[in-house]
């Protein structure tokens, strides 16, 4: 299945950060540490080789240029994009096409590296 990118206008709230690469990686865990106690604990995170995923409320997240933030996409929840950009295709039908791949759920939709991240279904909470 082949499609493009488009931005998508407005964006939607952010309900994570992803770190993409080891260097982005590495900064969002590192921005994660210098969090109050009480903040990072509210969030969830996980990582594997190539990405960190931080999720939770806006307010909390750690906002710092070089990382991505992503929510769920509102016409295909089990899917996550980042909140700058959409594919160019019904969601509902890219979802479900995705799902018979990666029935784990729910997915990180990523443009560059393209990937699909199964990484979220797996975060724990943020502690030290």
């Amino acid at each position: 299945m082949k499609w493009d990118w488009r931005p998508q206008d407005p964006p939607p709230p952010p309900q994570g950060a992803v770190g993409i690469g080891p260097q982005a990686s590495r900064a969002l865990l590192r921005a994660l540490e210098r969090l109050d106690d009480e903040v990072r604990e509210s969030l969830m995170l996980t990582a594997n080789a190539d990405v960190a995923v931080v999720t939770g409320a806006a307010a909390n997240l750690p906002w710092f240029e070089g990382v991505a933030y992503v929510a769920p996409c509102e016409q295909a929840p089990s899917l996550w994009l980042v909140t700058t950009q959409c594919p160019d295709l019904p969601l509902d039908l890219l979802q479900r096409q995705i799902a018979r791949r990666h029935p784990q759920a729910p997915l990180l939709l990523l443009r560059e590296p393209a990937q699909i991240v199964p990484c979220i279904a797996r975060c724990r909470p943020a502690r030290r």
